[in-house]
C-alpha cells in the first residue's frame, strides 16, 4: 500500500521534531497557518476512511436533499405518469371488450343451435320413408305390389339415424367460442391488471416513499406488466379475426373436438390466473399483486406460522425428554436446531420492508439512474456526485453502467459518443468524483475493484470546458494516487499527467502542499520504475515524470502554490535530489530498441525511421520546454545546472548516434504525429545562452 512507502518520499524530519503523518486537509482556498515543521513536511495518501469522510463532507445536508428530492420528484413522476397510462388503456380495453362479447355472444346464440339436431327431424324422416314406399308400389289389377323390402330404419323404426353436425358448422362454432374467450380473457386480465396498479400507486416524495416507488417500478419492469398490457389488445384482434373467420364457415355440432378446444382456452386462461395469483405470495418482489393475490398469502401465512410453532413445540418437547434420558447432558442436534430457529413469515408489507432493506443501495441508485433516463435531463447526472457519498461503494460503478446501457439503447454506440463529446464538463466532473469514490473502497487490488475502476474511467475526457478550479484539485489527487494503487492502467497515468500538463493553466487554479505531494508520489513511483524491455512507452512515461518533477519545482518556487515557507523548503530539497537521479537516468540511458511500440501499425523498419521524429518532440515537450519555463521563474535558474544542460544535449547526441539519418516526413502523411527535429537544436541553443547568460551574471 502507498500509505507506507510513500512516507519516505518527503523530506526528512528534523531530529527534534518525530510527529507521526498527518493528512493535509487543502480544500480551502485561502494560505494555510504556518504550522510546526513536522505538520508541514510530513504527508501520506488519504486512507479509505478519510476520503469517505472528505467525500461526505464534499457537499451540504440542505445540497444532497434537494438532488435526493429532485430525483424521486422526476421517477414519481414517471412512475404515475405510466400507471396512469396503463390504467387509461385498461379502462379503453374493458369498454371495446364489453361491447365485443355482448355483440358475439349475439351470433353465438344463434350459431351453436346448429351443434344439435332440430325439432323437425324426426317428421321428416317419417315422410320419407312413407314417400319411399308409396313410390315402390306398382298397380297390376287385381293386384298391388311393392318392390321395396324393409325400412329405412333398421328394425323398421321410424327414428333417424344419429345426428351428425357439418364439417362447417363445427369450425364455425370454434372460431366464435375461442372469440368470445379471447375477449373475455383480455377483459379479464385487463381487471387483473388494474388491480396490480393499484397495488404499485405509492403517494408522498419522501426518502422512504421514493424507496418504495422505486421497488415497485422495479417490479413493473421486472415482471413486464407493460408486456402484459401490450398483448392485451392482441387478443382482442385476434378474438375479431377469428370472429370474421367464423362468419364463413357453418357452427360444429357439440361433440369433442369443440369441447377440447375451447375447454383448452379455458384452461390456459385459468392457469394464467392461477400463476399470476401464487406468483406474489412466494416473491415479494413480483408485481402481479392482487387482492386475490393478498387473500392467498395471508392464508398461506396463517397456516404456516401456525404449523412452524407447532413443529417447533414439538421438538422441544423432544429434546427435553431426550435431555432428561441422557442424564442432562443436551445434544445440539439438527433437531435442537429447527427448534430454536424462528421461520415465520412476515406481513404482505413486512416482506416488502425486509427486501427494500436488503436493496438500499441498489434502490437509492436506481432512483437516480431513472430520474435520468426517464427525463435525458443532464441535470441529474451533473447532481450524481452529490448524492454518491450516500451510496455504498459498490453502487456508484453501476451508476455509470445504467447511464451507459440507456445511452446505448436510446441512440446506440455512435449516439453515446456523440453525447459524451457534447457535454465533456459534466461527465469528467462525474467520472473524477466516482474514481474518488473508488478510492475510498476497502477491496482494492482485488479483481471486482478493477473491473469498476475500468468501468468508470472510460468515461474520463477532457474538453475545452472545465467544470472549476476545484475540478483540477480533485483530478490532480484522485488521478495521482489512482496511478499509484492501479498501476496496470497505464492511461490513468497520462490522464494525470495531461491534468497538471494542461487544467491546472487552464482554469488558473492554484497548488496546495497536498496536491504538488499527491504528483511527487506519482513521479516517484514512475521513476523506481524503469524498464526498457517496454521500449517506447517506458520512454514516454519516464520523460512525463521528468515534466512532473519540473513541473513541481517550477509551482513551489513560482510563489502561486499555497504552500508555507517550511513546506516550500522540503519541496525544493526533494526535488533537488529528484532532479539529480533524473540527470543520472539521462546519463545511462540506452537508445538502442526505445523504438518499439512509438508506431502503432506500419512496423518495426517504419518505426526505426520515424522514431527520431518522435523521440525529439518528447525531449522538448517534457524535458527542454519544461527547463526554459523554470529558468524564466525568479529562482529558476539556480535548480538548473550546467551538468544538467551538458546531458540534456549528449542525451540528443546518444539519440541520433542510435537512430542516424532519419528522412525527411512528407507533410500529411499520417507517418508520424508529432516531430521535433526542425526545432531541437534551435531548443538546446536557446537553454545553453539562457544557462551561461545566468552564470556570467552571477
Amino acid at each position: 500500500m502507498p500509505n507506507d512507502d510513500t512516507a519516505s518520499l518527503a523530506a526528512p524530519t528534523p531530529a527534534n521534531s518525530r510527529q507521526p503523518n498527518k493528512y493535509c486537509n487543502t480544500y480551502s482556498s485561502v494560505t494555510p497557518p504556518v504550522s510546526n515543521q513536522a505538520e508541514d513536511i510530513a504527508w501520506r495518501f488519504p486512507t479509505p476512511e478519510e476520503i469517505r469522510e472528505e467525500l461526505s463532507a464534499e457537499f451540504t445536508k440542505d445540497q444532497k436533499e434537494t438532488a435526493w428530492m429532485e430525483a424521486a420528484e422526476a421517477v414519481k413522476i414517471h412512475h404515475d405518469g405510466l400507471v396512469r397510462r396503463w390504467k387509461e388503456e385498461m379502462d379503453t380495453l374493458l369498454v371495446y371488450a364489453g361491447l365485443f362479447s355482448a355483440v358475439l355472444t349475439a351470433f353465438n346464440v344463434q350459431s351453436y343451435q346448429l351443434l344439435q339436431p332440430g325439432s323437425t327431424d324426426s317428421t321428416v324422416a317419417l315422410l320419407r320413408e312413407i314417400s319411399a314406399q308409396l313410390s315402390s308400389f306398382t298397380v297390376s289389377p287385381p293386384f298391388v305390389n311393392s318392390t321395396r323390402h324393409g325400412s329405412l330404419f333398421p328394425g323398421n323404426s321410424i327414428q333417424p339415424p344419429p345426428f351428425r353436425a357439418p364439417t362447417s358448422a363445427v369450425w364455425l362454432n370454434t372460431l366464435w367460442f375461442s372469440s368470445l374467450v379471447f375477449s373475455l380473457a383480455s377483459a379479464f386480465i385487463a381487471l387483473l391488471v388494474k388491480q396490480w396498479l393499484h397495488e404499485a400507486t405509492v403517494q408522498g416524495t419522501s426518502r422512504d416513499s421514493a424507496r418504495l416507488r422505486q421497488y415497485r417500478l422495479n417490479g413493473l419492469v421486472k415482471w413486464r406488466i407493460g408486456t402484459i398490457v401490450a398483448l392485451l389488445p392482441i387478443l382482442l384482434q385476434v378474438a375479431s379475426v377469428l370472429f370474421l373467420a367464423g362468419i364463413m364457415v357453418l357452427l360444429w355440432t357439440l361433440h369433442a373436438a369443440v369441447a377440447a378446444i375451447t375447454s383448452s382456452l379455458i384452461a390456459a386462461l385459468f392457469a394464467f390466473f392461477f400463476v399470476v395469483t401464487v406468483l406474489p405470495v412466494f416473491t415479494s418482489g413480483c408485481a402481479y399483486r392482487s387482492p386475490a393475490s393478498f387473500a392467498v398469502f395471508a392464508t398461506y401465512r396463517r397456516v404456516w406460522n401456525a404449523t412452524m410453532r407447532a413443529a417447533c413445540r414439538i421438538c422441544q418437547v423432544v429434546i427435553r425428554w431426550h435431555t432428561v434420558l441422557a442424564c442432562g447432558v443436551p445434544r445440539v442436534t439438527g433437531l435442537h436446531r429447527f427448534a430454536h430457529r424462528r421461520r415465520y413469515l412476515s406481513t404482505w408489507r413486512g416482506r416488502d420492508q425486509n427486501d427494500i432493506y436488503k436493496q438500499l443501495g441498489a434502490l437509492d441508485r436506481a432512483i437516480v439512474t431513472t430520474a435520468y433516463s426517464t427525463t435525458a435531463d443532464t441535470k441529474f447526472v451533473s447532481e450524481m456526485p452529490v448524492v454518491f457519498s450516500d451510496l455504498p461503494p459498490d453502487q456508484v460503478p453501476q451508476c455509470f453502467v445504467d447511464i451507459c446501457n440507456f445511452m446505448e439503447g436510446e441512440w446506440g454506440d455512435r449516439g453515446i459518443q456523440q453525447r459524451l463529446l457534447e457535454d465533456r464538463a459534466t461527465l469528467s466532473s462525474l467520472t473524477c468524483y466516482g474514481l474518488r469514490h473508488m478510492l475510498a473502497r476497502t477491496d482494492k487490488d482485488t479483481e471486482a475493484w478493477s473491473d469498476d475502476i475500468y468501468t468508470v474511467y472510460q468515461y474520463f475526457c477532457l474538453g475545452d470546458d472545465m467544470p472549476s478550479k476545484r475540478f483540477a484539485e480533485l483530478a490532480c489527487k484522485t488521478l495521482c494516487q489512482l496511478a499509484v494503487e492501479y498501476p496496470p492502467h497505464i492511461a490513468v497515468y497520462d490522464s494525470a499527467c495531461l491534468v497538471l500538463r494542461d487544467v491546472y493553466d487552464r482554469l488558473g487554479a492554484c497548488h496546495s502542499y497536498d496536491t504538488l505531494c499527491h504528483a511527487r508520489a506519482m513521479l516517484e513511483r514512475e521513476l523506481e520504475s524503469w524498464d526498457p524491455s517496454r521500449g517506447f512507452k517506458a520512454l514516454q512515461s519516464h520523460t512525463a515524470a521528468i515534466y512532473v518533477l519540473l513541473y513541481c519545482l517550477r509551482e513551489t518556487i513560482s510563489g502561486r502554490s499555497q504552500l508555507t515557507p517550511t513546506q516550500t523548503d522540503a519541496m525544493l530539497a526533494w526535488g533537488q535530489d529528484t532532479l539529480s537521479r533524473a540527470v543520472q537516468w539521462l546519463r545511462d540511458l540506452e537508445w538502442q530498441g526505445l523504438h518499439n511500440g512509438c508506431l502503432a501499425v506500419l512496423g518495426d523498419a517504419a518505426g526505426v525511421v520515424v522514431f527520431p521524429h518522435i523521440a525529439s518532440s518528447h525531449l522538448i515537450m517534457d524535458i527542454i520546454d519544461p527547463l526554459l519555463a523554470l529558468s524564466s521563474t525568479p529562482g529558476g535558474l539556480t535548480l538548473i545546472s550546467e551538468e544538467l544542460i551538458f546531458v540534456v544535449e549528449n542525451t540528443w547526441s546518444s539519440a541520433q548516434a542510435a537512430y542516424p539519418n532519419p528522412i525527411d516526413i512528407i507533410q500529411g502523411s499520417g507517418l508520424v504525429w508529432c516531430s521535433g527535429l526542425d526545432t531541437i537544436d534551435m531548443k538546446l541553443v536557446e537553454l545553453r545562452a539562457t544557462i551561461s547568460g545566468h552564470s556570467k551574471d552571477s
